[in-house]
């Protein structure tokens, strides 16, 4: 099995983990403050402000939506025993994905990150994706920024200013 093969199946079963231990309980998003409470100890995002909650089926799992814009936030329990590794293993995996046109290590104070940024697309209504996992005191944060390629450079600011807002809070 390649390695990007492994790094599909390790972000599937993670998020299949989040869903089926209802991570975040059977709260909706359009009811929940940004990050849930169990989020919330962990990590800091500020969500632009015209994007807006919005329900999800999936418990486990925040939508925040502006026009065909969409960010998702999900958050789970890191399964490796060692957040260096499980990183390095999806970066160099990711490195070999020819969908990605960029990924990027993230230093933040208390934790790391990874920035996966699919390359355009030529089909102008399909989804294209930015992606952010962060890792800190074996917790892992998930944040999806999505929105069809014909719309997506509009969005980016946007994007942008969430990625930059992300934050490891310090064990207390």
């Amino acid at each position: 099995m390649s390695s990007y093969h492994v790094a599909k199946c390790v972000g599937i079963a993670f998020l299949l983990l989040v869903v089926a231990t209802g991570a975040w309980g059977q709260e909706t998003a359009a009811t929940a403050p940004p990050l849930p409470e169990e989020a919330a100890r962990f990590f800091d995002l500020k969500i632009p402000q015209d994007f807006k909650p919005e329900a999800v089926d999936e418990p486990g799992i925040l939508k925040w939506k502006k026009e065909d814009g969409e960010i998702f936030a999900v958050i789970g329990e890191l399964f490796s025993s060692s957040a260096e590794g499980f990183l390095n293993v999806l970066h160099k995996a990711a490195e070999k994905d020819k969908s990605l046109i960029e990924v990027k290590s993230m230093r933040l104070r208390g934790g790391r990150a990874l920035l996966f940024k699919e390359k355009p697309r030529d089909e102008p209504n399909r989804l294209r994706n930015w992606r952010v996992l962060i890792v800190a005191d074996k917790k892992v944060l998930s944040v999806d920024f999505t929105a069809p390629e014909k719309d997506f450079n509009s969005f980016v600011p946007a994007f942008e200013q969430t990625i930059k807002s992300l934050k490891v809070k310090p064990r207390s």
